[in-house]
This record gives C-alpha cells, sequence and structure tokens, in this order.
C-alpha cells in the first residue's frame, strides 16, 4: 500500500515540475511544423516513433533508405551559418520526419542538431502534440564524465548501453536500467518527461556511451553499433537492420559543424 501512495506522491511532484517547465517555455520560441500534406486534424498517426537526437542516433536513422520526406520541425532562431535547411544536403540543420516506405506505420525522426536544455520542453512538445504512437523509441546518448556507477574501476565496454522506459512498458530486455541517481538531459529528458506524465506507455530511452573532449561530443563507431545493437534488442530488428553504421560515421565526419568528431572504437580521454 505504501508503494502505491508513493507512487501516486511522485507521479504528482512529476506533474507540478512538468506544469511549472511548461510554464516556464510559454516566453521561448516555438518550433515551426511543416508537413507536406498535412495530416488530420494535423496529427499524425503511427505505430512507431523512433526519434534519434544530435549528432550520432540522428546520422544513424538518416542512413535507412527507402522511407518519405513527411515535413520537418524547425526551431525559429536555429544558427544556419554552418548549417542549411536543404533536405537534400548532409548539413541539413532541420528536424525532418520520415515514414518508412515499407511501413509507413513507421515514423522517423532524425533531429540533425542539439537542443539546448531551454528549448528542450517546447521541441519535445512539437513533436509529441503532433504525432500519435502506440510505441515511442527514443536514441540518445551518455557520457562517462557524467555517469555515476557507485564504483571507481569500472571498465566501458562496448556496446555500452542503459534503458530508461515509462510506467508500465512490457517490453523485456537484456538492457541494464539506468542506475539512480544518473540523470538524463535536453531533448532525451524532455521526451520521456512528457511521455510519463502522459501516460504513454512502451516508450523506451535507449542510451549509447559517448564522450565528451573538451566540451566537444565524440562520436564513435561503437557507440553507433550501441544503438544499432540496441534497437534490436527491443525488437525493432527489421529497423536495425537497416541502418548503416559506417555511413553513419562517414555522414558525421563530413558534416563538420564544430560540435560533433569521430574517431575509432577507441574510447580517448
Amino acid at each position: 500500500m505504501d508503494s502505491i501512495e508513493d507512487h501516486h506522491r511522485y507521479q504528482s511532484s512529476d506533474e507540478e515540475d512538468f506544469q511549472e517547465s511548461i510554464e516556464k517555455a510559454v516566453t521561448l520560441p516555438k518550433p515551426i511544423l511543416l508537413w507536406r500534406k498535412t495530416p488530420p486534424e494535423n496529427v499524425l498517426s503511427c505505430s512507431t516513433l523512433i526519434i534519434g537526437t544530435a549528432f550520432g542516433a540522428s546520422a544513424l536513422l538518416h542512413t535507412i533508405q527507402n522511407k518519405t520526406l513527411l515535413g520537418s520541425l524547425v526551431l525559429p532562431g536555429i544558427d544556419l551559418k554552418d548549417n542549411t535547411a536543404d533536405i537534400n544536403s548532409p548539413t541539413n540543420a532541420n528536424c525532418n520526419i520520415y515514414e518508412l516506405n515499407l511501413d509507413p506505420s513507421v515514423v522517423l525522426v532524425p533531429c540533425n542538431y542539439e537542443i539546448k536544455d531551454q528549448d528542450s520542453l517546447n521541441f519535445a512538445k512539437g513533436i509529441m502534440n503532433h504525432i500519435k504512437a502506440t510505441r515511442i523509441v527514443i536514441l540518445d546518448t551518455l557520457s562517462p564524465s557524467t555517469y555515476l556507477s557507485g564504483s571507481p574501476d569500472i571498465e566501458y565496454n562496448y556496446p555500452w548501453l542503459r534503458l530508461l522506459q515509462t510506467a508500465g512498458s512490457t517490453t523485456s530486455s537484456k538492457i541494464p536500467t539506468l542506475e539512480v541517481p544518473n540523470l538524463i538531459q535536453n531533448l532525451g529528458a524532455a521526451l520521456m518527461g512528457y511521455c510519463e506524465v502522459r501516460g504513454l506507455k512502451d516508450s523506451y530511452l535507449l542510451l549509447s556511451l559517448q564522450e565528451h573532449v573538451y566540451g566537444k561530443a565524440l562520436t564513435t563507431a561503437a557507440t553507433l553499433r550501441g544503438l544499432k545493437d540496441g534497437l534490436s534488442q527491443l525488437g525493432f530488428s527489421s529497423i536495425s537492420e537497416g541502418v548503416d553504421v559506417s555511413l553513419a560515421v562517414s555522414r558525421i565526419q563530413d558534416k563538420r559543424v564544430g560540435s560533433n568528431r569521430t574517431r575509432e572504437d577507441r574510447l580517448y580521454a
């Protein structure tokens, strides 16, 4: 009984914190959603929604072939100095929305630029208010420099994955749960917070190890392989088979936006 009461109390606290965040986000710029063909009531329904955050997860989803552009989500004020809004360019700075040609019930949203913490809630709402899915998977990364393992001697062996899921999610996986008191940040945190507060079951945040050096994201091929393996373990084998790790690495290297670098599998301190 106590555990049930505790759950309701924590849920109530989460809802209050979420509402406070919404109020703070009111004055921030809202993302602009542009559909190629506006769905009924401006809401797209699908069975599976997979969102990839910048940079590795986004690049990985982009390598999936035979997908059709449905629309784009653009954050006002985005710096286009080293980016472009051209969807055919590897330096595209939009957050595009695609459906798989072989299975239109699967929608992919690779976010091509890093969403800062203050914009994350508005951006998450822009996605989740206009795309309704039965299952949601968010691909993100976690840095060992901020990870709290409880042991100073832990070794990070690839593929190194952690998983968070909303209450009521049913997928059985061997991927370890992200340990308390570790925190997730930015867009991944906003999306999971939205799913949890709204009671969206079967929502998962998959985290692969990614180091940061001098404030720059250091995406390795192993980081991307972790996300690929994680998708398969969560039951999305057909989608996992469709991603190309080598091509994703090449895309990141060619992007040259000054905020991401790739190296070989070895993790550099």
